[in-house]
């Protein structure tokens, strides 16, 4: 295959490159990718087709359960929080009278 430069037609999408365009602006194949897209996103490292989100979630931030240390130490100073807020304004509406 020649090599294709600027301006024509991308060998890639089809899509016109004007003259000096380092890259398609459609597809963003260029000179380095050999105006291939397939050539530029093999380094990409990009998710496949049956890409599982929910399992990438667990696997690289884990998951918390209800019954973690740090689940009951967070229900624990909520409650405690709330607890204070109620002594307060309860300490602040009998002063007002």
């Amino acid at each position: 295959m020649a090599r294709f430069k600027p301006p024509g037609q991308c060998p890639n999408c089809g899509e016109w490159v004007p003259r000096g365009a380092l890259a398609c602006g459609n597809c963003g194949s260029c000179a380095k990718s050999g105006w291939s897209q397939e050539a530029d996103e093999d380094g990409l490292d990009l998710p496949t087709d049956d890409f599982d989100y929910d399992e990438f979630i667990a696997t690289e931030f884990g998951q918390r359960t209800s019954k973690s240390p740090a689940a009951n130490r967070e229900a624990f100073w909520r409650a405690v929080g709330v607890v204070l807020l109620i002594v307060m304004l309860i300490g602040w509406l009998l002063s007002a009278l």
